[in-house]
């Protein structure tokens, strides 16, 4: 999975977005995954460790979703219940991705965030230094 790094206002902190997902619901589940990791990176990268070393990591959810992180290599991505409508109360939308590519999409995530970053200081302090 391929992702890019934008500011949804323009002005704001940036969110990663998925480039490559076809498919609109799970595009959505990873973009929610993906919401809240800005800060958390460490931790969620630590809990894929604990799953992958055989404890499952059951309650990692944020503003958005639920991730549960399996011993199997699954990472099993849900929308949290107060998001749904009454006709997804029974099968909430949900996503599969393995271990690995949760790891992966979380250190792309923090290469673009800090190129961004770095992109954004650089652009805002040419322009601080023109006349």
């Amino acid at each position: 999975m391929k992702l890019h790094v934008e500011s949804p206002d323009g002005d704001g902190p940036p969110v990663a977005v998925i480039d490559d997902e076809p498919d609109l619901q799970r595009q959505d589940l990873l973009f929610d995954f993906m919401r809240d990791l800005d800060g958390s990176e460490d931790l969620y990268l630590a809990a894929l460790d604990r799953a992958e070393a055989g404890k499952p990591e059951l309650n990692w959810a944020n503003n958005y979703v639920n991730a549960k992180m399996y011993p199997d290599g699954q990472v099993v991505i849900e929308q949290l219940e107060y998001l749904l409508e009454d006709s997804q109360k029974d099968h909430p939308p949900q996503t599969v991705i393995t271990i690995a590519e949760a790891r992966k999409l979380i250190l792309d995530w923090i290469e673009a965030r800090d190129k961004w970053y770095a992109e954004r200081e650089a652009t805002q302090s040419h322009t601080s230094d023109d006349p």
